[in-house]
């Protein structure tokens, strides 16, 4: 019986990933990131919008964009919940620390992008034309992570 005891600190990464797929966000704020949350369930907010403001094929792109970060967005909190559990306390501060810059980054942009076709500056075709921006954010997210993983680990050879 003792054995099955939950640590109060253990998450269920299914129970995050049935919230986050019930409701986008939702399954970070049961993890306890709270601006991970709001941010995951603004950036879907805002592809929603671009899709309903689309003509033409953006309409296909956003839609496909909404629904793939859906779905990223049910597997990460599965992660994250799994990192959670075998994390210590002062791993589980480094990692929000750095989801945190990343959220803020993406939240700038996507403010900055929105507000410039508020102003008519671009318009939302431009915008759809964008997204391959986010497949090179992530490979440049992924290309630090692996430099800095080797600079910790002692160096090596790329």
């Amino acid at each position: 019986m003792a054995d099955k005891k939950m640590d109060a600190n253990t998450k269920n990464p299914l129970g995050a990933a049935v919230l986050s797929a019930l409701c986008p966000g939702v399954g970070f704020f049961y993890l306890g990131n709270f601006i991970k949350g709001i941010t995951y369930m603004l950036i879907l907010a805002a592809l929603i919008v671009l899709a309903a403001h689309g003509r033409g094929a953006e309409i296909p792109v956003f839609v496909l964009m909404s629904v793939g970060f859906h779905i990223f967005q049910i597997f990460d909190s599965f992660d994250e919940a799994r990192k959670i559990n075998r994390a210590t306390a002062s791993e589980q501060t480094q990692s929000k620390q750095n989801i945190s810059l990343l959220v803020a980054v993406v939240v700038l942009i996507l403010g900055i992008v929105l507000q410039l076709a508020t102003l008519k500056i671009i318009y939302f075709r431009d915008i759809a034309r964008l997204w391959p921006l986010v497949l090179i954010a992530i490979g440049i997210k992924y290309v630090y992570m692996y430099v800095k993983s080797k600079e910790t680990n002692g160096g090596g050879s790329i």
